[in-house]
């Protein structure tokens, strides 16, 4: 009987530690979520046309501003000396859940033929939470053009392919020939999941937005591509 009372309390107090230490992992995990809004609130006050060498004096690494009209994309672009780094780390350069919207490292602003973005996918919609809603022919419709501002210029990135891959499909390449970046302009428009109004041809310049997916599979990843159009306001 003692035995039999002695395990029972084992076992209550093994589900009093798992609760506790669940329920503070749930806490640390909606804090993380309230200290990225606060820092995108923080950041968003500065947004706007013009205001891009403001911010530029806060961290010279902003390089660009990125806005999906209908939605809470609307961030400042970093650019590290690595792929890495702003994966963990905010506008300010501190240490964050979030991470930031960043260039690929490799890419000279806009000059190149294929330009990367990176960003998480947050469940609250934030960075490229929603970026996979592009996978519905009626919400790619319906979100066309994301807007971009650099200190120089204004762009549209129209959307033209879109779909799910894994990091077995080198989507992230920038070094290409005539002939390789025509057969890659071919290749991401093959495997898009929505038919788009926009024309790539071999001289325009493209970009591509890439986030994770909510898998499990590490490998997965989510893909938008863009025409790069200069504004002339």
């Amino acid at each position: 009987m003692f035995k039999e009372y002695k395990m029972k309390r084992i076992i209550q107090l093994a589900c009093i530690v798992v609760m506790f230490y669940a329920g503070g992992h749930i806490v640390r995990y909606i804090y993380s979520y309230v200290k990225i809004e606060n820092e995108l609130e923080e950041i968003q006050q500065f947004a706007g046309v013009g205001k891009l060498e403001e911010l530029r004096k806060v961290n010279p690494r902003i390089i660009g501003w990125l806005t999906l009209e209908g939605t809470r994309l609307d961030n400042p672009v970093l650019q590290a000396e690595d792929n890495e780094f702003y994966l963990r780390h905010n506008y300010m350069d501190k240490e964050s859940r979030g991470g930031s919207v960043f260039m690929d490292y490799r890419n000279n602003s806009l000059h190149d033929r294929h330009t990367i973005f990176y960003g998480h996918v947050l469940r609250n919609g934030t960075m490229f939470g929603s970026l996979a809603k592009f996978a519905d022919q009626s919400y790619a419709e319906a979100h066309p053009v994301f807007y971009y501002e650099t200190p120089e210029r204004q762009y549209e990135f129209q959307v033209f392919a879109a779909y799910e891959t894994t990091t077995d499909f080198y989507y992230i390449e920038t070094d290409f020939t005539d002939e390789s970046y025509a057969a890659f302009l071919e290749e991401i428009q093959s495997r898009s999941a929505i038919t788009m109004p926009v024309e790539v041809r071999e001289e325009d310049q493209i970009v591509t937005f890439s986030t994770c997916t909510t898998s499990i599979n590490d490998k997965e990843r989510f893909v938008v591509h863009a025409k790069v159009v200069e504004r002339m306001e």
